[in-house]
């Protein structure tokens, strides 16, 4: 947890708190009702406000260039759907009990998990933005709810701070209002891994970001030239680490079942770019069954 800069301190006591009560009280309501919502936010952000329009447009155009300006369009349509059911269902689960979320959650390749984890090992384990991605920090106990060896205190999930301190706030608390995993901000993984790779702990990447300035592996990602952030592949291999995807797939709305592929035994006994390649095919495999639940609005093809 950080403190606000002194400027922002104000702003903070008067806004945080209020904002927090609001999400709290709108959470409360059925999903069902949180759908209706959905709907309603999906007409704005569509058609009125048409966020981020022209990224979306050209995004998927340029990952489909087979397809004909209908096919397109049903594309954009359901990525703004999926989208906004996210944004509902991660308020609905602000205060939805951790055995609700389990419920919409169907989870696969959990032996795939188990055998990478060996005995207390650390695993890299790496994803995209499919599906709701949010829900995955609220889950109940690992190992009575679905047969895994770790326990929750050895999920960490690793994230990148939002460049408006009171909206990373605001995100933060959401993420860790179930204390089901623990929250490890991106700057300061690599010293806990360093100091804990004996602990047995099982990290998630979310590496689908443009990297920037960022190391990373050019390949061909979605028809496009893409760099690919190798950020993990490179502590993999510096650690000796298993390598394992996490696919996420919308079975319904409201409903996700996930799977857990074995990229590698041990990163460092592959060749250099394999692992970050091989996290590109996988996701670019899962976005191929469902368009829908992939993050278009991203800027990932800036240059």
């Amino acid at each position: 947890m950080f403190v606000p800069k002194r400027e922002e301190r104000k702003m903070y006591k008067i806004f945080y708190w209020p904002l927090i009560l609001i999400i709290a009280i709108f959470s409360l309501m059925p999903l069902k009702v949180h759908y209706i919502f959905s709907d309603i936010l999906y007409f704005f952000l569509y058609k009125v406000f048409r966020y981020r329009s022209s990224v979306v447009w050209i995004n998927i155009s340029r990952s489909f260039p087979d397809d004909e300006y209908h096919a397109l369009k049903k594309k954009v349509k359901g990525f703004y759907h999926s989208l906004c059911d996210i944004i509902v269902e991660g308020i609905w689960a602000f205060t939805a009990s951790k055995e609700s979320i389990a419920r919409r959650l169907d989870f696969g390749g959990c032996d795939v998990l188990n055998e990478a984890y060996g005995a207390g090992r650390n695993v890299m384990v790496v994803m995209g933005h499919q599906g709701n991605w949010e829900l995955y920090t609220g889950l109940p106990d690992l190992q009575g709810t679905y047969g895994l060896k770790m326990d929750n205190s050895h999920f960490f999930y690793i994230y990148k701070k939002m460049s408006n301190r009171f909206f990373d706030r605001v995100l933060y608390n959401i993420r860790d209002r179930h204390r089901s995993c623990v929250l490890v901000e991106m700057q300061s993984i690599v010293r806990k891994m360093l100091k804990e790779k004996t602990e047995g702990g099982v990290y998630y990447f979310i590496c689908d970001q443009y990297p920037a300035k960022s190391p990373h592996v050019e390949t061909e990602f979605l028809h496009q030239p893409t760099k690919i952030i190798n950020g993990p592949e490179h502590i993999s291999r510096k650690l000796s680490l298993p390598v394992v995807f996490f696919d996420i797939e919308r079975v319904e709305r409201g409903k996700y079942r996930s799977n857990y592929i074995k990229i590698c035994d041990d990163a460092s006994k592959t060749e250099e770019g394999f692992v970050t390649k091989e996290f590109a095919r996988l996701l670019e495999e899962g976005i191929y069954k469902d368009p829908s639940t992939w993050l278009w609005s991203h800027r990932r093809w800036k240059k």
